[in-house]
């Protein structure tokens, strides 16, 4: 497997997560909390390069230590992006998808999620999905400027092989149920 460098995977979450301003104020509360995941981790590459280089190297460093800091951060943001990438390769990738964005986002919340948090939480994020805006408007604002042409066909693979190797790295080093949040 190929050496995942943490500071360059925050640099491409930190972009990937301006998404959740894209849709509404509504979401704005998780682009917050994502921040705070990759703040977490940036505080620890910046203390400690050489341990929290790479993602392989971060696990190696925490399981010597006993302090799974880093871990369950990137854990977290792991599962947002999980979420991020379904939805957004079934709301503008998937032309075949006749369901509304709200629908779609609330589906996909239920696969990935759902079961991660309580009853408040649940019914806070049903009321947010219903004001996504339409496909059309959600695909202008996301894609607007590309730079060139097909610039989302060649970024949801990559989005998609960087999240199946950081999982199966988790998966490896049974780290993928340390919280369940």
């Amino acid at each position: 497997m190929k050496s995942l460098h943490l500071h360059q995977f925050i640099i491409a979450f930190q972009e990937l997560s301006k998404f959740f301003n894209h849709l509404n104020r509504v979401f704005s509360f998780i682009a917050y909390d994502l921040a705070d995941k990759y703040d977490i981790i940036e505080n620890l590459c910046q203390t400690n390069p050489i341990d929290y280089c790479t993602i392989q190297t971060m696990i190696e460093y925490e399981k010597f230590r006993d302090d799974k800091t880093g871990t369950i951060a990137l854990l977290r943001l792991l599962r947002a992006l999980e979420f991020i990438y379904l939805f957004l390769k079934q709301a503008i990738i998937s032309p075949m998808n006749s369901s509304t964005t709200k629908h779609i986002a609330w589906d996909v919340y239920k696969q990935t999620l759902h079961k991660r948090h309580n009853k408040a939480i649940r019914l806070t994020i049903w009321f947010a999905t219903a004001t996504i805006p339409k496909r059309e408007i959600l695909k202008e604002t996301l894609l607007h400027g590309e730079i060139e042409p097909n610039t989302a066909d060649k970024c949801f693979p990559l989005i998609e092989n960087i999240y199946r190797n950081i999982y199966e790295l988790y998966e490896e080093n049974d780290l993928l149920e340390l919280v369940s949040l």
